[in-house]
C-alpha cells in the first residue's frame, strides 16, 4: 500500500466514524433523556453486545455457549432489577457471578479470569449508567455531562495527537496514542466542563475539575481495551460499528467512566449537589 493509500484510507475510516457518530449520539442522548425502561432494553442489548465481544475474543465462545448464555441471562435480569426492583440487584449479581465463576472453572478455560471480569465490568457499566440517570439528583443533567466530556476527550486526543505528535502514551499498549493527545484531551475536556458548569450557573472550578478528571478515565478505560485486545491480538473487539469496530470499541471509555462514577454516587450521593452544585444551579 502507497503512502497515498494509507492516507486515502485514514480518511475513509474518519469518514466513517463521523457517520456513525451522527448516529449514534442522537440515539444515545433520545434513550438517556426517556430513561426508565427504554434506557434498561439499550442497556441489555448494550450489555450482550459486549458481552459477546469479550467471549468470542477471550476466549472463542459462540452465543450458543453455555457460559455466554448464562452471562447474558446476568445483564438481563441486572437490567431488569435496578429499574424495577432495585433491592434485588445485589442477590441477583452474586449468585449469577458465583454460578458463572464454577462454570467456568469446572471448563478448566485457562481464560476464565477474564471472562468473569469481563462480565462484571459489563454489568457495573450498565447497571451504573440506570442508577446515575434514575437513582441519582440531577440524573440526567450528570449523564449528559459524562457523555459530552468523553465524546470530548475522544476528539481532542485524537487530533491533538495527529496535529502535535510526540512520545508515546504507552508503545505496547496503544502505540497510536501519543502524549500530547492525552494533553491536550484532558484540557480541551476540562473547558467543557468549565463551560457547561457556567451554563448551569454552578461553580466553574469544580466542574473544570471534575471534567479533568473524567478526561484521565476516560483514557484508563480506553487503554485497558487496548491491552485487553494486544493481550489477544486483535484489532477490534468486533465489526459491528463502522469505522469503529465493535461495541466495546466505542464503549470502553465511557463504560469505564461509568463504572467509576457508579461507584462514587453510590457511596456519595450528594456528590452533584454539594461538589457540582446542581441542586443550587
Amino acid at each position: 500500500m502507497t503512502s497515498g493509500d494509507k492516507l486515502e484510507a485514514k480518511s475513509d475510516n474518519l469518514g466513517l466514524r463521523v457517520i456513525s457518530a451522527l448516529v449514534m449520539v442522537p440515539a444515545g442522548v433520545c434513550v438517556v433523556y426517556i430513561g426508565g425502561p427504554v434506557l434498561a432494553l439499550a442497556c441489555v442489548a448494550c450489555g450482550l453486545g459486549m458481552w459477546r465481544e469479550i467471549c468470542n475474543v477471550s476466549a472463542g465462545l459462540s452465543v450458543q455457549s453455555p457460559i455466554w448464555l448464562l452471562g447474558a441471562v446476568l445483564i438481563a435480569a441486572v437490567c431488569v432489577a435496578i429499574t424495577w426492583i432495585p433491592e434485588w440487584t445485589g442477590l441477583i449479581v452474586m449468585v449469577g457471578v458465583a454460578v458463572l465463576a464454577a462454570i467456568a472453572l469446572v471448563s478448566r478455560s485457562s481464560n476464565s479470569v477474564w471472562l468473569i471480569s469481563g462480565l462484571v465490568f459489563v454489568i457495573a457499566a450498565v447497571s451504573g449508567l440506570i442508577f446515575i440517570r434514575d437513582y441519582s439528583p440531577d440524573g440526567l443533567i450528570v449523564i449528559l455531562s459524562l457523555m459530552t466530556c468523553v465524546w470530548a476527550t475522544d476528539i481532542a486526543a485524537y487530533f491533538a495527537g495527529k496535529g502535535f505528535g510526540g512520545p508515546q502514551l504507552s508503545p505496547t499498549g496503544s502505540p497510536n496514542k501519543t502524549w500530547s493527545g492525552a494533553a491536550g484531551a484532558v484540557i480541551c475536556t476540562a473547558l467543557i466542563g468549565a463551560l457547561i458548569g457556567g451554563l448551569l450557573g454552578a461553580p466553574v472550578l469544580p466542574w473544570l475539575l471534575f471534567a479533568a478528571v473524567l478526561s484521565l478515565l476516560a483514557q484508563v478505560g480506553d487503554l485497558l481495551e487496548s491491552y485487553w485486545k494486544r493481550r489477544f491480538r486483535v484489532k477490534d473487539s468486533g465489526t459491528l460499528i463502522p469505522g469503529h469496530g465493535g461495541i466495546l470499541d466505542r464503549l470502553d471509555s465511557f463504560s469505564f467512566v461509568l463504572v467509576c462514577v457508579g461507584f462514587l454516587l453510590y457511596w456519595l450521593p450528594d456528590f452533584p449537589v454539594a461538589v457540582l452544585k446542581l441542586g443550587d444551579a
